[in-house]
């Protein structure tokens, strides 16, 4: 049976490594006999969801019977005036995965087209060329992780068919300039679909002042139509349970994708709490704070570990432990603390560990410290 089931799979379906999400905790918790588990590996928000978003959503528990709004009608209306773009520019998926997804189904020919990004980029985008068969290329970046644009507009051939560039990117935290931003898109080519992937973007705006570009502000002013921005509410709007993410760009990309979409992707709750989460500019300024603050700490802390740790204006870091990190991620699971080990992302030496409380914080520099020590 599994060879004439193995028979009927593509080959780039067999060779696909399905994605490993972050351990639940009570999976650990369950797994190990402990009581009480830190999950650090998710870069969710420590302070969860707002208060509006969670009275919005357990409004829509009496409604459970019936669908939900195709369209997201009332959830577009009140990000349109959020964001400053018309609703026609609009478009919602089970967050930023699927509308990555969709933008790769839409555009890029199976066998025919390249998909362009750097190395150590947002994993997905590689797992979804892969599941379209579509050729992924990936290029350099300098040894702080930093992606060299100049490689990246080398690399860009009549078969290049969309770019995805996070900023900041994850898992490295690393971010895009203004001017360096500006000076890449004043060469792409127009034929190039550029896909921003601002999922941290509420964390990094003010964090830098002019020097973090808005990529919203470049689709008009570098009469560059192709330009698709990403963002999502699984960050700082602490909605990561609910998933879900939005794209902006020109209407006529909007409609393409909306083609492709299934109906009533996202669920009437999840709708009722996005719309309410951009009302709590409160809850979105604390959760920046917070992460600011944390990315500090955990810098500051690991460093005086004797560890290469990388600033970040997201709500993570990423950690150099200087050796293969597989033994030390499981040990940490022993103390009930869950990080993300970067070796599917190529970083076999690396873990990502997300801002949590400052107990938490405290918590998982103690036990690294010990388990290091070990």
């Amino acid at each position: 049976m599994n060879n004439l089931i193995d028979s009927l799979v593509p080959d780039n379906i067999k060779t696909l490594k399905a994605y490993k999400p972050g351990k639940p905790i009570e999976a650990l918790i369950k797994e190990h006999g402990i009581n009480k588990a830190i999950k650090v590996a998710s870069n969710e928000n420590p302070l969860g969801s707002s208060p509006l978003a969670l009275e919005a959503a357990a409004r829509e528990l009496k409604k459970l019977h019936i669908y939900p709004d195709g369209d997201s009608h009332d959830l577009k209306e009140v990000l349109s005036a959020h964001v400053g773009v018309s609703t026609d520019e609009l478009i919602f998926g089970a967050g930023s995965d699927e509308l990555i997804d969709l933008i790769v189904r839409t555009f890029c020919k199976p066998g025919q087209d390249q998909i362009l990004t750097h190395k150590y980029a947002f994993i997905s985008y590689k797992l979804s060329a892969q599941a379209h068969n579509v050729e992924f290329i990936e290029t350099a970046v300098d040894e702080g992780y930093q992606v060299d644009l100049d490689a990246l507009l080398e690399a860009i051939t009549p078969k290049t068919r969309v770019i995805f560039l996070a900023n900041p990117n994850n898992p490295t935290g690393q971010h895009i300039r203004r001017p360096d931003l500006e000076r890449f898109l004043s060469r792409l080519p127009r034929e190039v679909i550029l896909v921003m992937d601002e999922a941290y973007y509420e964390y990094a705006i003010d964090s830098e002042g002019k020097e973090y570009p808005n990529s919203l502000t470049y689709r008009h002013e570098t009469s560059h139509p192709l330009l698709i921005t990403l963002r999502t509410f699984s960050k700082i709007y602490g909605l990561a349970g609910l998933r879900v993410g939005y794209a902006m760009a020109d209407c006529a990309i909007v409609d393409y994708i909306n083609r492709v979409r299934r109906p009533f992707n996202i669920n009437r709750v999840a709708q009722a709490a996005a719309a309410a989460s951009l009302q709590d500019s409160a809850h979105v300024e604390q959760s920046r704070v917070i992460a600011h603050q944390g990315t500090r700490t955990m810098v500051e802390l690991m460093t005086s570990l004797g560890l290469k740790a990388y600033p970040s204006l997201t709500n993570f870091t990423l950690v150099d432990l200087g050796k293969p990190v597989d033994s030390i991620y499981r040990q940490l699971l022993n103390f009930g603390i869950v990080v993300r080990p970067l070796g599917p992302w190529g970083l076999p030496n690396h873990l990502r560990i997300s801002v949590g409380t400052s107990e938490e914080i405290d918590s998982v520099i103690a036990t690294l410290s010990k388990v290091l020590e070990s």
